[in-house]
């Protein structure tokens, strides 16, 4: 994992990843929980911070009205093993998804439509509006092509989590499966930030969603013990999925 995505300096992971608890053990939820929420917390705030770093994106509200629903939202703190995030294909949690973006929508759309007046974009700021916010909410949920854009950044969000899951007791297997579970871990955080979102590849934002994530992990791990665990990831000839 010293490279997640080719050509990013991607910091490598603490020793505290060895740590993570296997999935049926009674420390799995309280701990991917924990870190699925920083996970999620992180993502919305770089995905949409790297989607609008040019205002011509506002330009295209059917799929910027999704974006700052998304980051509207807040993250979903699971409750049980089987739900750390939203589900797409869950109605309930998604009500939840709405009902929270709709409740912190209206401090992001004073910022969008202040940067656009103040750049120039004064017909565009008009569709970011205050008064428009029940509107940008049933917009979401009603047109196809804006619907189908959160819903692809929900499913990516959900297969982040799930490939840090599959690492779940990787302290306790051989050096040779280690390899393999970081092989795969990096392969579908590849794909996913390649895929989060239309016509954007996030790839470069993975060694910050990664250290968020590790953060969580290791606050977690002090909260229980405070002390180190001492373990070292495997060493590998292969500059992908190997660490030191």
């Amino acid at each position: 994992m010293q490279e997640i995505i080719p050509d990013v300096v991607c910091p490598e992971p603490d020793a505290c990843w060895l740590s993570l608890p296997a999935e049926r053990s009674a420390a799995f939820l309280p701990t991917f929980g924990r870190i699925s929420v920083a996970l999620q917390a992180a993502l919305r705030e770089h995905v949409p911070a790297v989607y609008f770093h040019g205002l011509e994106r506002f330009r295209d509200w059917r799929s910027a009205y999704p974006m700052l629903v998304y980051q509207a939202s807040r993250p979903f703190r699971g409750r049980v093993r089987t739900e750390l995030t939203y589900d797409v294909l869950n109605p309930r949690l998604m009500a939840i998804l709405f009902r929270r973006a709709r409740a912190n929508l209206t401090p992001w759309l004073e910022r969008v439509e202040a940067e656009l007046r103040a750049g120039g974009f004064e017909e565009v700021a008009q569709h970011y509006s205050l008064k428009r916010a029940p509107g940008i909410i049933e917009s979401v949920q009603r047109l196809s092509a804006s619907r189908r854009c959160l819903y692809r950044l929900v499913r990516s969000e959900a297969a982040l989590v799930d490939a840090l899951v599959d690492l779940s007791g990787l302290g306790n297997v051989p050096a040779k499966e280690q390899v393999k579970k970081l092989a795969a871990f990096r392969k579908k955080w590849q794909f996913q930030l390649r895929r989060l979102y239309p016509g954007v590849d996030f790839s470069a934002i993975a060694p910050v969603l990664l250290d968020s994530a590790t953060q969580a992990l290791l606050s977690f791990n002090a909260s229980l013990s405070g002390a180190d665990s001492g373990v070292k990831l495997v060493v590998t000839s292969d500059p992908g999925p190997g660490a030191t």
